[in-house]
Parts: structure tokens; C-alpha cells; sequence
């Protein structure tokens, strides 16, 4: 939500360009990240025993891998530039550089205690940075009416977190690479993934600010981040709640149905918000981000469903497969993907124009949905037929909130009401719909909905 905020606030202060620019800075330090990445937060959660060496080293891992990063993009940035045709980019890629090296040397307690099932610190931890970030973003962007608004919120930003981390949270490391050779083992199977993920979130967006001016590719990023905003940034919190207790739960005898009910109520949420925020798309641009951004609305409507279906994929195939140890399918399904993706991109832009891109992406990423399903499910041991099947009440659900909206009359009214009844009709028409599911279904205690109602009871006794 803070972060929905932050981006319509700063919509409406700055030009589709200023988000462009940096736009362009983004791919190249992401690019550089996920060269790096050696995802020892998992490697502690699934490490079984307390040990603060093991903790250390991947403190001072952390601290090399920022340096990794740093160094090069400080050293290519004028490079980066001249590629792009932009020069001030220069002096952006620095100061970005110098918020990779303030992130890499936060307190590595906040993951220790993601390990203890301890969320709390995490939570104030994303809250009061993303706070700090809003407040000093559109500061500077009230006063400087420039990019440099996002490049110094995002200064103040790391620094604050970087200081509140060890303010939240007692442990504090040491420089160390004990038990570097396990670690390094490890990240040989996880920078794959990380690349591909890279590849994966950052290549359309790459190549549209290559051949597309820095005024389109803005609006591009801009209907990335805001379908991303409803689902994929929605995803990580909560997986960064669950990896934890699942990798507890792993060996319980119960865990495949634990599995099972977790994907359905990922399907659950990401469904009605994806198709949701695509049939609304006309109304919400223009009432949240304004009448500049109005070449945007198709662009959203696609990565709405887009981001939708790339969450759940996102959900199923990658940290959640690390966590259970089985890094090389996940780095197989990642891989597969890309190349479907980077087909389309390419076929895309060769024959048609970059504002097709977003409906071709989600076409892609529908033809990759039914061969990750099938390898999780034979990985996993779990039944697709069952996998499925607690899924056909929101599949039924959305069908009937998208029906709903589009056979609502053609209102004369202000973006703003429309916007409203929409939400208002698409909202209640899919609750109620489950609801009538469930008791036509008999109220099965097994259910999602079971379970939920069951937590909800128990509240009240």
C-alpha cells in the first residue's frame, strides 16, 4: 500500500521520462545483483542448527557480493550512458552503487530471526523503511521536480534501514567466511536462478528502453510496477513468512496437504486482484495516476493478468522449490521459461509494435503455466488432478466478478464513481460467489474456505 502511494504521489509530480531514466539505471544494477546473488537467507533457513559462524559468513558474503556490484557499475557507467544515449545517467548509476554497498552491510539478525519464526522485526523493519522512502521521495520530488527525487529517496532510504536494522535487532556479526565452501556449493545453484530470474523480470523492459524513447519506456515501467504492486509485491512478504514455517513443517505427515491448500489460496488472491485490476485499468490510470499517463491503460490491462499468472508461477516454482532442496528443477523451470519469453519478445518486436508486448507476454507466460504445474506436481508428489480441483471455486468466482463488471450499464459518471461501483461489484460478487460454493459444496471442513472460516470462528470463542 505504501508503496501504491509512492507511485501515485510521484505519477503526479514527475514525467513519464524521470521514471524512465531511472528505469534505465534499474536494469543494469538489477542485472549486476543477480550476477551476485547468492541467496544464503534460504541457505540459513534451511541450515538446521543455531550457529552464528554460519551466520557471519553470511554477513560477510553479503558485504563481497555488494562490493561485486558496486564496483563495476561504478567502473561501466559512463559506458551505461553513452549506450543509452543518456548522459546524466552517469551520476545516477554512482549514487545507486553507493546504495548497493549501505544495503549489503544491514544486520544479518533480521534474518536470523525469519529463521526463530520471528516476524516482527522484519515487518517494522519493511515498514519503517518503506515509510522513510515515501516521505523523502516525494520531498525531493516537491522540491527538485527532477528524477533525482527517486535516486536520493532511495539513498535515505537504505541508510535508515541499514541503521534500523541494528537498532531492531540484538545480533551483531563479524567478519568471517567459516564454512565459505558449503556457501559458495550453494550459490553455484542459486545464481542461476537468480540470473534467470533477472532475465525473466528485467528483459522486456531492457530491450522496450533500447529501441523506445525514455518518455515511453516510463510509461512502461510505470504499468509494470503498479501490476506488479497488486501481485508480485504482494507475493514476497508472505513468502518470506511461509519459507520459514514451511521448511518447518516439511517433515510432518500432513505437509502435501498443507501444500496443496497454500497454492490454492495463492490462486485464491492473485486471480480476482489480476482480473480485477485488468477490467479497471480504463478508470484506475487516469483517477490514480492522471491524464499524462493515459497511454498506459492497455499496457496495465495486460500485465495485470501478466504479473497475475507470473506470481503464481513466481509462488510455485522458485524459493519455495530451493527451500525443499531442489534447486535444479527450479533453475530448469526458470530457464524454460526465458527462452519462451525471450522468443516472444523477439518475434514481438520484430513484427509488431512495443506496445503489443504486454498482451504477448501474457500469452507466453500461459503457454508455460500447464508444463510448471506438471513438474511441480511429479516433483512434489502431490496429485495435479487434486492440485486442480481446489482451485475450480475462484476459478468460477473470477468468471462471474468479470461478468459482473461487464455487464454493469454504461454510467455517466466521473472515473472516480466508476472506478468505485466497479471495484465495489467485482469485490462482492466474488466473495459471494465462494460463499455460495462452499455451502453447495457442503461446507467441507477440508476446504480453504473451511479452514479460513474455522480460524475466524476460533477468534471469536
Amino acid at each position: 500500500m505504501i508503496g501504491m502511494v509512492s507511485t501515485i504521489v510521484l505519477a503526479r509530480l514527475l514525467t513519464p521520462a524521470d521514471f524512465g531514466i531511472i528505469a534505465m539505471a534499474t536494469i543494469v544494477v538489477a542485472l549486476l545483483e543477480s550476477m551476485t546473488q547468492a541467496g544464503l537467507n534460504i541457505y540459513i533457513l534451511r541450515y538446521k542448527e543455531h550457529d552464528e559462524r554460519v551466520f557471519n559468513a553470511a554477513w560477510t558474503v553479503g558485504i563481497i557480493q555488494a562490493f561485486f556490484v558496486a564496483i563495476p557499475l561504478v567502473i561501466a557507467a559512463p559506458w551505461i550512458a553513452q549506450f543509452y544515449s543518456q548522459p546524466v545517467l552517469t551520476e545516477v548509476i554512482y549514487c545507486l552503487a553507493l546504495v548497493r554497498i549501505i544495503q549489503g552491510l544491514n544486520n544479518f539478525g533480521v534474518f536470523v530471526a525469519q529463521k526463530q519464526l520471528n516476524f516482527k522485526v522484519d515487518f517494522v523493519l519493511t515498514l519503517w523503511t518503506r515509510l522513510i522512502y515515501l516521505a523523502a521521495t516525494i520531498g525531493f520530488a516537491w522540491y527538485l521536480q527532477s528524477f533525482w527525487a527517486l535516486v536520493f529517496g532511495q539513498l535515505v532510504s537504505a541508510f535508515a534501514g541499514c541503521l534500523l536494522s541494528y537498532y531492531l535487532h540484538p545480533y551483531r556479526p563479524k567478519l568471517t567466511l567459516y564454512n565459505w565452501r558449503d556457501m559458495l556449493k550453494y550459490s553455484k545453484s542459486t545464481v542461476p536462478l537468480s540470473l534467470g530470474r533477472y532475465i525473466n523480470n528485467q528483459a522486456d523492459v531492457a530491450v522496450v528502453g533500447r529501441v523506445a524513447s525514455a518518455e515511453f519506456l516510463g510509461l512502461y515501467h510505470i504499468a509494470v510496477n503498479l501490476a506488479g504492486l497488486f501481485t508480485k509485491e504482494l507475493l514476497m512478504p508472505v513468502i518470506r513468512g511461509l519459507i520459514p514455517n514451511l521448511s518447518v513443517l516439511r517433515d510432518t505427515p500432513n505437509f502435501k496437504d498443507v501444500l496443496i491448500t497454500t497454492f490454492a489460496a495463492a490462486v485464491y488472491v492473485f486471480l480476482p486482484v489480476g482480473v480485477g485490476l485488468s477490467l479497471v485499468a480504463e478508470d484506475f490510470v487516469p483517477v490514480v495516476l492522471g491524464e499524462q499517463w493515459l497511454a498506459a491503460i492497455p499496457m496495465l490491462a495486460w500485465f495485470s493478468l501478466y504479473a497475475m499468472v507470473g506470481g503464481m508461477l513466481m509462488f510455485f516454482s522458485e524459493q519455495f522449490l530451493v527451500m525443499m532442496e531442489k534447486e535444479a528443477l527450479s533453475n530448469g523451470l526458470m530457464w524454460l521459461r526465458n527462452a519462451i519469453l525471450l522468443s516472444t519478445i523477439g518475434i514481438t518486436l520484430v513484427y509488431y509494435e512495443p506496445a503489443t508486448l504486454p498482451k504477448a507476454l501474457f500469452i507466453s507466460v500461459m503457454l508455460v503455466l500447464p508444463i510448471i504445474l506438471v513438474s511441480i506436481s511429479r516433483a512434489l508428489e502431490l496429485s495435479l488432478v487434486t492440485l486442480l480441483l481446489s482451485w475450480w471455486p475462484a476459478l468460477i468466482a473470477v468468471t462471474v466478478m468479470a461478468l459482473a463488471i461487464w455487464q454493469l450499464p454504461a454510467f455517466s459518471l466521473p472515473h472516480f464513481a466508476l472506478l468505485l461501483i466497479k471495484v465495489a461489484v467485482g469485490a462482492g460478487s466474488y466473495v459471494a460467489c465462494l460463499i455460495l460454493l462452499y455451502i453447495i459444496r457442503g461446507k467441507p471442513s477440508h476446504s480453504l474456505e473451511g479452514a479460513l472460516l474455522g480460524k475466524v470462528m476460533a477468534r471469536f470463542r
